[in-house]
């Protein structure tokens, strides 16, 4: 393992007696990291109010004591807290969303459906939504809820396990103020162990349990201590809490010890290797793939600085064990409701409720006081006293079959008088009534929530609005849940790597005719790897959707109105893909079955099919290929057509151009002729008005004009 931890400066010798890890951490430095564990703020029993007042233990012993002194030992107080809390509770068990594990790479698809595989059955089998339910009830009541994760002892239970740790076990690093305690130092938890089974578990320290068990009774430090001794210790403060302390460590009634698990960080220097510029991991010189990484020379190694978790395990104040881990967070994680802001206690919901409940509880008792007193008015010499008295009769002034003797010599006939004043009866109900209200208020938890219709609320949207906004109220409360399940499941994810990384590992998924056998670990013919487990680049996320079956009703409806309207539009693609979600949305038992068949049956591929996929993968590429091969196709007969459309034109274009060059020269001709004859005519007009006008000679007058006529035809050609 190619992490050290770096020896802490300081003192750190202490006394080896009590160290059987002398080769773990320096004993010393560990005590001196978990030494404010005694200092931390008294917030345990303002936790332990809370969770009271949850569970109906609302009233003090005083108030008790004077119940019973008015002869109302019957009453109990009305747990108005206990139903507003268990309607939030049932609100997480209806928005639980499923969890699943996403790659950040399709080369591991393969891992990832494996994990996600193990995941579901380590969910149900280690009831882990049970363990995170009870975590949130912490969260929301007192205010802290513990949720662990790790491997179980006993061979032939499930190998993991994730159970819920009460609060009065859990310790942690008080200087650490993020929610998930990523920064804490350290964590300490408290449990009680019999004697005889840390015996069969640990043989080697078996005296030593024994010893503790037996209070060391017969030992140089046996706690049995004179008065004397008592005093001089109280004197000295360590001493005396020391002595404190060792009553803490055993129970010699029943046997047991009491065992402290410390999970803690420490500097340390390691070996890291560079995948990408955000993702490193710690180099291991057994890995193969690691070890032909560094020799390609494809990733970058060096030495950095780190923390290393690391666990010691305490019998008391013997530590007799002290590993160093690979981990990179500790197996409890917190719930955390609010915390205070001067000091980091955490509360819950029950806080601000309180003072209401209480303000109830005292007018409800103010009320049944009122309707049970009774004043009684008497004279002196009202009552026989040989027959009874006034203490007697006041003591049984409640009963039905009171009897009353009266002296038959008393002056006032009407000197025995038994009045109930009940004026303030009215008052004492409307504060009641307006303390009830409050303790919905505070929380910001609306009627709607608890079943209950609101006042003026009446339309179903109003109530859906109301609910949404009592969710908001939470928004803060519900993000550290998230964030906390979430890290539960991480946890989980970590263990179960662990166990897949054996070489050439096969592992069967799927199911009916989609199973199908997927080898992890293992290398290609060209030495690559293939679905490598350790270091795969996967994370844990949280469905956006809950799971539970009113949602999955909703959906339904959904569904069901969307395959209407494309039954209408004649889209039977779109009927045959969403047919089968609406099958799976339904309650049938054997719907997931069933959904398949019908995808089969539409030559859809079921989820984890790999082949069909595949088929319907290379399928749709064909499917593309020709048709843009056809596209194509289209195309150059367009272009063709195109083309011959304008050789088409340019050839008509051309014989246009010759009849219009041929018309041209006709017009000139017919142009050029009449011009000619326009001329004669015009000559032979202006002939006849000279010969009118003079005698001159026909026959040389005309070869005059015959010989103007040619040399203008000549000019003009």
């Amino acid at each position: 393992m190619n992490i050290t931890p770096v020896t802490p400066s300081g003192p750190n010798s202490v006394d080896s007696s009590r160290d059987e890890a002398a080769d773990g951490y320096p004993l010393a430095a560990l005590e001196r990291l978990v030494a404010d564990c005694a200092d931390q703020p008294t917030w345990r029993e303002r936790a332990d109010i809370a969770a009271a007042y949850i569970d109906g233990k609302q009233l003090t012993p005083l108030q008790q004591q004077a119940l019973i002194a008015e002869g109302m030992p019957e009453v109990k107080p009305t747990n108005l807290i206990g139903r507003v809390i268990r309607s939030i509770l049932g609100s997480e068990a209806k928005a639980r969303t499923d969890v699943k594990v996403e790659s950040d790479d399709d080369d591991i698809a393969d891992v990832a459906e494996v994990m996600n595989q193990n995941m579901a059955e380590a969910k149900r089998e280690t009831r882990a939504d049970s363990a995170v339910s009870n975590a949130y009830a912490g969260l929301v009541g007192p205010g802290i809820g513990w949720v662990e994760v790790a491997r179980s002892q006993d061979p032939l239970d499930y190998p993991y396990r994730v159970i819920d740790v009460h609060r009065s076990e859990m310790w942690w690093d008080w200087r650490d103020s993020d929610n998930l305690l990523r920064k804490a130092r350290w964590q300490v938890r408290k449990r009680w162990q019999d004697l005889d089974e840390l015996e069969a578990a640990m043989p080697q320290f078996a005296s030593l349990f024994r010893g503790m068990a037996n209070g060391w009774s017969g030992f140089v430090f046996d706690d049995t201590v004179d008065e004397t001794s008592a005093a001089q210790w109280r004197a000295d403060g360590e001493r005396w809490r020391n002595y404190q302390r060792r009553t803490e460590w055993f129970d010699s009634a029943r046997k047991r010890v009491k065992l402290y698990e410390v999970w803690y960080k420490v500097a340390a220097m390691a070996v890291v290797m560079h995948l990408s510029p955000t993702r490193r991991v710690l180099f291991d010189e057994t890995n193969q793939t690691h070890l032909q990484a560094v020799a390609s020379g494809k990733v970058k190694v060096s030495k950095q600085l780190t923390r290393q978790v690391r666990m010691a395990l305490f019998a008391g104040p013997h530590r007799i064990q002290d590993i160093g881990t690979t981990r990179r967070s500790f197996p409890y994680i917190p719930f955390f409701g609010y915390r205070d802001d001067e000091d980091l206690t955490p509360y819950g919901l029950v806080e601000g409720m309180i003072s209401p409940q209480d303000e109830y509880n005292a007018r409800r008792l103010r009320v049944n006081w009122l309707l049970r007193a009774r004043q009684i008015l008497v004279d002196n010499d009202a009552l026989d006293e040989h027959a009874n008295t006034l203490p007697e009769i006041a003591a049984r002034i409640m009963r039905p079959d009171l009897n009353v003797v009266l002296n038959a010599n008393r002056k006032n006939v009407n000197g025995f008088v038994v009045s109930q004043n009940l004026s303030l009866e009215k008052e004492q109900i409307e504060v009641m009534q307006d303390a009830k209200q409050l303790i919905q208020d505070v929380p910001g938890v609306y009627g709607s929530q608890l079943g209950q219709a609101q006042s003026g609320v009446t339309s179903g949207i109003a109530n859906s609005l109301l609910i949404e906004q009592g969710a908001v109220a939470m928004g803060d409360l519900n993000d550290s849940y998230r964030d906390a399940r979430r890290a539960v499941f991480e946890g989980l994810l970590e263990l179960i790597v662990e166990d897949h990384l054996t070489a050439n590992m096969q592992v069967k998924i799927g199911r009916g005719q989609a199973r199908r056998v997927v080898v992890l670990n293992s290398f290609d013919d060209q030495g690559n790897l293939i679905n490598q487990v350790k270091d795969a680049p996967m994370r844990v996320g949280l469905g956006e959707a809950p799971s539970t079956p009113a949602f999955r009703m909703q959906q339904q409806q959904v569904v069901g109105q969307i395959i209407t309207a494309l039954a209408q539009a004649g889209s039977a693609q779109g009927v045959a893909l969403l047919a089968p979600m609406f099958i799976e949305a339904s309650d049938l038992p054997n719907r997931q079955e069933a959904a398949d068949d019908l995808r089969r049956v539409s030559g859809i591929p079921t989820a984890g099919d790999k082949a069909a996929q595949q088929q319907a993968q290379a399928k749709a590429a064909q499917d593309a290929a020709q048709k843009e091969a056809m596209m194509a196709q289209a195309a150059q007969l367009a272009l063709q057509e195109q083309a011959g459309k304008v050789r088409k034109l340019a050839s008509e274009t051309d014989k246009l151009e010759s009849e219009v060059g041929l018309n041209n020269a006709k017009a000139v001709e017919i142009g050029h002729s009449m011009g000619v004859q326009s001329i004669q005519t015009a000559q032979a007009g202006q002939a006849a008005q000279a010969a009118n006008d003079t005698q001159i000679d026909p026959e040389a007058e005309r070869q005059r004009q015959i010989d103007q006529a040619m040399a203008e035809a000549m000019q003009a050609a």
